[in-house]
């Protein structure tokens, strides 16, 4: 489930973000965090509906055309194809009538969610 953030969620969003290999430590994430506010990127939280915690976290850039995932992070347990796919096809909804695109290191997870979509 998509759940905007909040200022009581920045323990567990700076944690989530920790998990992605160039932001190790608390600092660098906090930092990436406090620069999608200041921009007003919208940023969500997954929970997971099973267990009821949060897992993911995805910082969005939009524009007019585009819904751009700049930061796609998973705890390492929930990292597998079907919480992938379910987080983006979550933001594709959220931003409907805007193509949903990534950055260079967002892009082949989205490649890889429009092909599985366009098989089914």
């Amino acid at each position: 489930m998509l759940i905007r953030y909040r200022k009581d969620y920045q323990k567990i969003a700076v944690g989530l973000l920790t998990f992605r290999p160039e932001l190790r430590g608390y600092h660098q994430a906090l930092g990436v965090l406090q620069m999608a506010l200041e921009k007003h990127f919208p940023i969500f939280l997954w929970k997971d509906t099973d267990d009821n915690h949060f897992i993911a976290i995805a910082i969005v850039e939009t524009g007019p055309h585009y819904a751009l995932l700049r930061q796609l992070s998973f705890t390492p347990t929930e990292r597998s194809g079907r919480n992938v796919f379910a987080v983006l096809t979550a933001i594709h909804e959220q931003f409907a009538g805007v193509r949903l695109m990534g950055t260079l290191k967002t892009q082949p997870l989205i490649s890889t969610w429009e092909r599985s979509n366009e098989r089914q």
